[in-house]
């Protein structure tokens, strides 16, 4: 039997059912379960689920079909000149996603097509967005706090895998130093500044608040558990890279949003801070690795490398902190400084130059070749930008401890130049365990599955990314640890946003990926800390047993959470992205038919904590993105209906044209429309 849509006097001003109320009416969105099924309760109180798109955005001027055509153009041809295009095109966006049964704007979506948007310009009536929808919102916390955006924090959340080095060399998003307290001081900084209106503008059409992309952090994708995941895509484990990271930093080589950023603490705060708590450690005590490690072990380092097979001297670094030596003192017209450190080997990610009393400069280890331009045991020295320090020709030889600091301009005469840089430590015969860097064989050298006892681990039985080939107890104590890793950040963001606003909190864009959930410990720590999860698994693909047990997995370890799906379907031969490359359904309908499928299965199936924790779905994209199919339009703004995207030329239900694609592609919406209306008829 195929549902209807129910008529505009069956909902409320949001689009909630009205015969369905919610407990509470807060004035806002709301997660509540009523019985056995979770809801979005709407600000008017009546149960709501997010069927939205993310990503509505016209084609930018670069986007090019496969004739090497800007998409841009067509949408200028199609909707008129700049600079009232975008809000003509938007308007009718809207029109024609709530047609097909879309009732939300997803995340990554531009301002025109937000409901608190207004244009004193615009062909609106009013100038306000003349079809309210509602969104979803997204801020990149750890990402913005790495370069301390706004100066909201004292200094600037380190990126830990600037201290990961060569042996781990697969794939590297940023892992942010969660526990660095930057991280929340700038999250709370961002929202109590009110610069971002999508968040702070406490619009009641605001169904909950994204913080982070997983494509910025390491970790939170496809765990271990599945095999189903291209090779080479599951998540590094958390816990290898920290244990292997350098524990301090001083310079972060890679230019986000053009800056570079120099560290004067550097701390790394994940695996270093040393506190030494009385309190357990635990998902709702978080502690740093070296922290979790003392406490387990009760402070002996004998007791932790009976367990671990290890050889370590202490739980901290042995290596020794030199402050202020001497490089030389400006003249007014010397650019270059020379000299030998008195103690060497120096370790990697510790060397701080001063101009005065001010840190200019930090080296840039051969373990980064692209950003540091250095090899063998040496590095660079970089600076905040080109302006002050040459990184072309200023090197530190970690062995001998040789240092050249090229200045563009001379230092005034009378200027100190002066270094911070530890001997003996990290990559320099340290002997601590926050020395370790990767090299021991209790570590080895599997940087997906770590834990030799760990069940069932399939990539790894699978073969695709080989045995764990670590210490067991090794291996169990660093993927536990994970568990608090994830929840200090959950942790953070949380406390950040409730401080501000009431709305949900929805972790991450997204948890998992690759249609595969996150590991167990990643998801363990996430779920005490968010009101619904952005995650991204699939009824039936591969196939329906591995669907089925993968949200069982996902519920189990997540536990009772609500959960909005992350879905993204390609069928480039049957599309206007037919000359790329890639991995595909075969048909327009196969891509319907697998929506269709995966909302109606995950709407009556329940979940290992035996109810339907879905509220929501997301279609990923409004149009085909980044030469993949992924869009509910082609490239050239034609529906995938079997009707506009075809070579015949036509005209939308709207008056606008259609067609001239290179061929007749099928129809994915028919399925589409049939799966958005399902949860109207739920109980």
């Amino acid at each position: 039997m195929r549902v209807s849509a129910p008529t505009e006097s069956q909902l409320d001003h949001y689009g909630g059912l009205l015969r369905l109320p919610c407990r509470n009416k807060t004035g806002h969105f709301s997660l509540a379960k009523l019985d056995d099924r979770w809801w979005f309760c709407t600000p008017e109180g009546h149960a709501f689920v997010s069927m939205s798109v993310g990503n509505i955005e016209p084609a930018s001027k670069g986007t090019l079909d496969c004739h090497n055509q800007s998409a841009y153009d067509f949408l200028i041809r199609k909707y008129g000149e700049p600079p009232d295009f975008v809000s003509t095109w938007a308007w009718q966006t809207l029109k024609r996603m709530t047609s097909w049964g879309f009732n939300s704007v997803g995340q990554d979506s531009v301002g025109q097509v937000q409901p608190w948007y207004s244009c004193g310009t615009c062909p609106w009536p009013g100038g306000t967005q003349p079809i309210k929808l509602p969104y979803l919102a997204e801020d990149r916390p750890a990402l913005y706090a790495s370069i301390n955006r706004d100066g909201y924090a004292r200094g600037s959340t380190k990126d830990i895998m600037t201290g990961v080095n060569g042996n781990y060399n697969r794939y590297r998003a940023m892992l942010p130093d969660v526990f660095d307290p930057n991280l929340g001081e700038w999250w709370d900084g961002e929202l109590g500044h009110r610069r971002v209106p999508s968040i702070t503008a406490n619009s009641p059409w605001l169904l909950g608040v994204f913080t982070d992309d997983s494509d910025d952090f390491m970790g939170s994708g496809p765990g271990s558990d599945f095999s189903t995941t291209p090779s080479g895509y599951n998540a590094a484990d958390i816990g290898y890279l920290v244990v292997m990271a350098a524990p301090t930093q001083t310079y972060q080589p890679i230019a986000r949003y053009g800056k570079h950023v120099i560290y004067p603490d550097t701390k790394v705060y994940s695996k270093a801070d040393a506190t030494n708590p009385s309190t357990a450690c635990s998902i709702a005590n978080p502690c740093s690795l070296r922290d979790y490690l003392w406490q387990k072990y009760r402070g002996s380092i004998a007791t932790l490398n009976k367990a671990w097979g290890s050889n370590y001297t202490s739980f901290d670094s042995t290596g020794h902190q030199v402050s202020r030596e001497l490089i030389g003192t400006g003249d007014g017209s010397t650019r270059v400084f020379t000299r030998a450190l008195a103690r060497h080997p120096i370790s990697p990610n510790s060397l701080l130059m001063y101009m005065g009393q001010a840190a200019v400069a930090g080296d840039c280890a051969w373990f980064h070749p692209y950003q540091c331009r250095a090899s063998g045991n040496t590095g660079s020295i970089g600076g905040l930008d080109d302006s002050l320090v040459d990184q072309s020709s200023s090197r530190i030889d970690y062995s001998t401890g040789q240092v050249t600091i090229t200045f563009v301009n001379p230092p005034p005469r009378g200027t100190a130049i002066s270094a911070d840089y530890i001997y003996g430590g990290w990559m320099a015969d340290g002997t601590g365990l926050m020395d370790e860097s990767g090299d021991s064989p209790w570590i080895g050298r599997n940087h997906v599955c770590v834990e030799k006892s760990s069940s069932p681990y399939r990539v790894c039985v699978a073969g695709k990314e080989g045995p764990p080939n670590a210490n067991p107890q090794t291996g169990a104590d660093l993927d536990d640890w994970i568990s608090e890793m994830s929840a200090d950040y959950f942790k953070t963001m949380q406390a950040g946003l409730k401080r501000h606003s009431s709305v949900p909190y929805l972790g991450l864009d997204n948890i998992g990926g690759w249609s595969a959930p996150a590991n167990k410990w990643f998801l363990k720590g996430a779920g005490p800390y968010i009101d619904g999860a952005f995650v991204q698994i699939y009824a039936d693909r591969p196939n329906a047993a591995e669907g089925t047990a993968m949200y069982s997995y996902l519920t189990q370890y997540l536990g009772d959470v609500p959960l909005i799906d992350f879905i993204t379907l390609d069928a480039g031969p049957d599309s206007a992205m037919s000359c790329h490359p890639g991995q595909y359904l075969p048909t327009q309908q196969a891509r319907g038919q697998e929506y269709l499928t995966t909302v109606r299965t995950f709407l009556t199936t329940p979940s290992y904590n035996h109810d339907y924790p879905w509220v929501g779905f997301g279609w990923w994209a409004w149009q085909d993105f980044q030469g993949l199919n992924q869009g509910l339009v082609s490239i050239h703004d034609d529906a995938y209906d079997g009707k506009e995207a075809v070579k015949a030329r036509g005209k939308d239900p709207w008056g606008y044209p259609t067609g001239g694609e290179d061929a007749n592609y099928g129809d994915c919406l028919t399925a589409v429309k049939q799966a958005n209306v399902l949860w109207y008829d739920l109980h």
